[in-house]
């Protein structure tokens, strides 16, 4: 398998949670724009909350929050999307949340690890020579300073997260040698930030975040005493440093692990053994958003877990609601992120969010859903839509058996997020616009390649607003004939002009005619990853009579800079060495939907060719191509 995702750690950890992206942005490998930020931030919904400055300083009055329905008061930020914020960037994207109720801010780490030397710092750090890691990296060091400076200033506190290392997803709380590194390293960089920081920002430094996430553990009692090593290895320390700063950690919950009842029980023992001070937060993440669990399954995992906090005195409980969708790495519609707080509500004091500042701030194109949260945090309701129905037409290609749909749907009053396509009653396609927020219209093209052999589909297109109303549908019935080949490609050898990059490699030379398709997630080992332009040539064997269409089945959607194609071009050859061009397509430039999906880029011969050898040529001008099969039909 291709190193893609973070592993499973045997039983002990799980992927990052309602804390985690796609993988960063690196040389090697696709930006991850889900959590991108403009050096900007200037939407239209960021002026309509008064993020943007008028140059005064003027004091926020206190917050005070609905008492008879749920709100945030929290959010993380996960540091390498905002290293490059400025103290005034910094300070419009706190107002703008502090606007709806979050004065809590909570840098998810402020430095990184490997074993026991730091690779890279977010803050001004003085570790010395002996602790830096080769290539160490210090470019975000004044993104803490200008978080606290922008925080004293809006009157935020900020839960400062200290060191994370991606290998404690390999070894989790089974090796107490390698906990002690952690604390101790962790320990260090806290004296730092605590001198350096702590009496210029006395209000805005406020606490500490435990950043190494446990969850729901079925393990032996010795994992357990690990567990609770390592935590009282951070909070001894942390209370010799200032036994005044509370402590937060946001462990996760998993239906793959024990029942709600025996989750209570591991937690009780965990903390029979822990240090935390009066104050601290168990803050835990519902995991509804990372897909760990579904909704209906987490009352019984909070009560139990609230009857559990309760054994510790001093010991507040918080949820962590997530407000994304990981299926699709976007953002969760308001309607299921507000029924994640309204069940957990009953049990906790208070409500923080992976990740406002990620998933529903303008600043990172989700104007809409910011807005639309402040509606909620404003009134306590959902309200219906206002959109009408989207106007709708199509067009059939016969030969390559596929209905383009293409719609529009206005949208003044700039409500509309996106669309969303039945089929036969069914579900076909959600298409997420959020980024396209405050255009006075949206619109969609949308190719159904899978009509099933027969050329009959009856489709349902909806407008859909940031609450997760639908409008009225248009409704749509197709019948044409297609044509019925055969895919010629199948399981044939091929050679490439370009290989793919290093990290999305077609690993058994084979990926692109083996069938196996992928989900719309890079991380899937069926897809393969190209900068540039790559080319194919696919032996078919033998000379095939009657090919009429050519299919690339892409990645699109913007996400992580992947874009679909926007060219394809093929050519045919008897000998695999002089080829004729035989057609040529040209689709309109993919837009960032602000998720990825699957997108099949077809062309249909003008005449039926006659070769062994087929050429495909795939370009874009964008930026990534991801593919995971090419078929080539014939009669």
């Amino acid at each position: 398998m291709k190193k893609r995702l973070i592993p499973l750690l045997l039983i002990l950890t799980l992927l990052l949670g309602a804390c985690a992206t796609a993988p960063a942005d690196t040389s090697s490998g696709p930006a991850d724009t889900s959590s991108e930020v403009s050096a900007e931030a200037s939407t239209e919904a960021s002026n309509e909350s008064s993020s943007e400055e008028s140059g005064e300083d003027m004091p926020n009055q206190p917050i005070v929050r609905p008492t008879d329905y749920p709100t945030l008061c929290g959010n993380f930020m996960q540091p390498g999307a905002f290293k490059n914020y400025t103290a005034r960037q910094m300070k419009a994207h706190l107002q703008t949340m502090y606007d709806v109720g979050i004065d809590i801010l909570i840098l998810q780490w402020s430095f990184e690890n490997v074993g026991g030397e730091v690779t890279s710092v977010f803050y001004e750090s003085s570790f010395d020579e002996a602790d830096k890691a080769a290539g160490f990296d210090d470019s975000g060091k004044n993104l803490l300073g200008n978080i606290l400076k922008a925080a004293e200033e809006v009157g935020v506190k900020v839960f400062v997260g200290l060191n994370i290392n991606d290998e404690w997803w390999q070894k989790g709380v089974t090796d107490k040698a390698w906990l002690t590194t952690q604390a101790e390293i962790g320990v260090k960089g806290a004296k730092q930030l605590y001198e350096t920081y702590k009496e210029q920002y006395p209000n805005a430094f406020y606490g500490w975040y435990f950043v190494y996430e446990f969850y729901n553990m079925n393990v032996p009692d010795a994992m357990l005493d690990n567990a609770a090593y390592l935590l009282n290895g951070f909070r001894d320390e942390l209370t010799k440093i200032d036994s005044e700063m509370p402590m937060m950690l946001s462990p996760f919950i998993s239906s793959s692990g024990p029942d709600p009842e025996k989750t209570g029980e591991m937690w009780t023992k965990v903390f029979a053994k822990t240090n935390f001070i009066d104050g601290d937060i168990f803050c835990c993440q519902d995991s509804v958003g990372a897909g760990h669990i579904t909704i209906d399954q987490l009352e019984g995992y909070y009560k139990a877990i609230k009857k559990a906090v309760d054994t510790k005195e001093g010991l507040h409980f918080w949820a962590n609601n997530e407000d994304f969708d990981q299926a699709v790495w976007g953002t969760a519609p308001l309607d299921r992120f507000v029924k994640q707080m309204e069940i957990s509500h009953p049990y906790v004091e208070a409500h923080i969010t992976f990740a406002y500042s990620h998933y529903q701030h303008p600043d990172v194109g989700k104007g809409g859903y910011h807005m639309a949260y402040k509606t909620y945090y404003e009134t306590g309701e959902l309200p219906e839509t206002t959109l009408s129905a989207p106007e709708v037409s199509y067009e059939v290609d016969e030969a390559g058996g596929a209905v383009t749909l293409t719609g529009t749907v206005q949208n003044s009053d700039k409500t509309a997020q996106g669309f969303r396509i039945y089929k036969n009653g069914e579900e076909l396609q959600a298409i997420d616009l959020s980024k396209d927020y405050g255009k006075s219209a949206l619109s969609f093209t949308f190719t159904d390649y899978d009509t099933e052999g027969s050329g009959k589909a009856e489709y349902e297109i909806c407008a859909v607003d940031y609450f997760n109303n639908e409008s009225p549908a248009v409704k749509i019935s197709v019948s044409f004939t297609p044509r019925n080949g055969v895919n010629v490609a199948a399981g044939k050898g091929y050679t490439m002009l370009k290989q793919p990059e290093g990290n999305y490699p077609d690993e058994d030379g084979n990926a692109f005619t083996d069938g196996k398709l992928g989900d719309p997630t890079y991380g899937d080992a069926a897809w393969s990853g190209f900068l540039g332009r790559p080319e194919f040539v696919i032996d078919l064997g033998e000379k095939v009579d009657g090919i009429y269409s050519v299919r690339v089945n892409t990645l699109g959607g913007g996400n992580a800079a992947i874009y679909a194609p926007n060219q394809v071009t093929i050519y045919v050859s008897d000998d695999g060495e002089n080829f004729t061009q035989v057609a040529s397509k040209t689709f309109a430039a993919d837009v960032n939907s602000g998720s990825l999906n699957v997108v099949v880029r077809s062309i249909t011969l003008p005449e039926d060719a006659s070769a062994r050898y087929v050429k495909i040529a795939v370009a874009t001008n964008q930026s990534w191509i991801f593919i995971d099969e090419i078929s080539v039909y014939a009669e």
